[in-house]
């Protein structure tokens, strides 16, 4: 088959999925519509890698997952773990102490779990968003580190308003993905460190794939993308960065029709 795009890659929260929350029936069957095409389906969130998994079997199809904001990559069916990019202590460290600093709730995310300090709002929140796995409420420097991914930070919109800047100012890749989460994930492997690394195994060109998100840790890789789309409530950054501006309702939707409607045509 002749395909228009190497690859089909989804964001998550507010794209493929309403922010915190899991993916609807009829994005899950908008994909299944376009991965009927012949299509590679990639999703490249900073949820956790089950969240992620979830979306494909969801929508009973084979696919990749870049997840944790890339510190992790895999397969499915199956869930093969592909890369896993795993924080030394002494980032872990520096970034704990940044966010103790700022006064924001601190989350470990683990290849298949999360650890956070309490209970609460912060709790409740990065729960929503990755419901298939379990949070361990324990002191973070009790923690077990040796499978750490990614460290993410959440606060209301002004506490992290105001403190992004200075913790940037002390490690510059702390990305803030929403208005309520920054995060960090090992040295060269956010979504577009991990995207690379996945193509270049694939033997796919991020140069011919449509890419759709809308959020701070989709603005690496979006440039990239022969066609980047922004659904209609991505970041101004978001926007600027991509080709086409989409109503969130027909962001899977819209690909797969049009994919399936060239199928019929031939």
């Amino acid at each position: 088959m002749n395909r228009s795009q190497d690859a089909y890659i989804f964001d998550l929260d507010g794209t493929l999925t309403p922010i915190g929350a899991d993916a609807e029936q009829d994005v899950l069957d908008a994909l299944a519509a376009l991965s009927a095409t012949g299509a590679t389906i990639i999703v490249a969130t900073g949820r956790t890698l089950n969240a992620g998994v979830a979306v494909l079997e969801g929508a009973n199809i084979p696919g990749y997952v870049v997840a944790a904001n890339g510190g992790v990559i895999a397969q499915q069916p199956g869930t093969e773990i592909l890369r896993r990019s795993v924080m030394d202590d002494s980032l872990i460290s520096e970034l704990v102490a940044i966010g103790r600093e700022a006064g924001a709730d601190i989350a470990l995310f683990r290849t298949h779990d999360l650890v956070m300090e309490q209970d609460g709002i912060a709790a409740e929140h990065t729960r929503n968003g990755n419901s298939q796995v379990p949070i361990s409420f324990e002191p973070i420097d009790d923690a077990d580190w040796s499978d750490v991914i990614k460290v993410m930070y959440w606060g209301l919109p002004d506490l992290l308003e105001k403190q992004v800047p200075l913790m940037r100012a002390k490690q510059p890749n702390i990305v803030q993905s929403m208005d309520t989460v920054a995060e960090m994930s090992a040295p060269g492997s956010g979504k577009e460190g991990a995207l690379t690394w996945l193509a270049e195994r694939l033997g796919i060109d991020l140069n011919n794939c449509l890419g759709i998100g809308d959020s701070g840790n989709d603005l690496d890789w979006l440039p990239r993308m022969a066609h980047s789309v922004a659904p209609d409530n991505s970041s101004p950054r978001s926007r600027r960065l991509s080709t086409r501006l989409s109503a969130a309702r027909n962001r899977a939707q819209s690909s797969a029709t049009s994919r399936s409607s060239q199928r019929a045509a031939r």
